[in-house]
């Protein structure tokens, strides 16, 4: 309704800018000022179009350009071998790619990205987790601690291509230990899973 009644705006402004004339209109004056109106309507029609693929697409620019996130636990965990570790704070997320119900991050565009997670545990116990992208894994990250270390935490970076739509998730190894003990909080250090677009592939 709307895109009618600019239409009819537009023939209503176009008729009055012709120039008018005190004779009676032949079949060639009506032809002339109908193909005056359809090609003025579509130069318009055009430019509309072109100026809204240009804001779409600094739209999109705009959001590809701001991909990041980070998450921590929330409490104690314990996981057994192949087990996604659920990072289930969001303390961050722009563009709302990160689940923190699967602890999964869905890649919005295609390009490099820095990959960071942090593992806290404590005495006596271990930690054996990586990086996986699409279930690729690109980083491993192994804690074992003796009886009397106290609690300890470690950070593993990565830089890597993903592509849109990949799945990016954190989970324990294969073989290392079958009881991955995860230590949610010590004075104020927490797990924590974090990434950042470098730059768009």
């Amino acid at each position: 309704m709307v895109y009618f009644t600019n239409r009819l705006l537009l023939v209503f402004v176009l008729v009055n800018l012709i120039p008018s004339s005190k004779s009676i209109l032949n079949d060639s004056d009506v032809e002339g000022r109908m193909d005056f109106l359809q090609s003025s309507m579509d130069r318009m029609e055009h430019r509309i179009l072109t100026l809204t693929k240009t804001v779409n697409k600094l739209s999109k620019r705009k959001k590809d350009e701001h991909v990041m996130f980070y998450a921590t636990l929330s409490s104690d965990t314990v996981l057994n071998i192949n087990s996604i570790v659920k990072f289930n704070e969001i303390q961050f997320d722009e563009g709302a790619d990160f689940n923190s119900g699967d602890g999964v991050f869905v890649s919005p565009v295609s390009g490099v990205f820095m990959f960071s997670w942090t593992t806290l545990t404590y005495s006596g116990k271990s930690i054996d987790t990586e990086l996986r992208v699409d279930n690729i894994v690109k980083a491993k990250q192994i804690i074992s601690l003796g009886s009397s270390a106290g609690s300890i935490q470690s950070t593993q970076f990565v830089i890597c291509r993903v592509n849109e739509k990949d799945h990016v998730w954190i989970q324990t190894g294969a073989g290392f230990t079958t009881e991955n003990f995860f230590d949610h909080l010590f004075k104020g250090s927490k797990s924590s899973f974090m990434g950042i677009l470098i730059h768009v592939i």
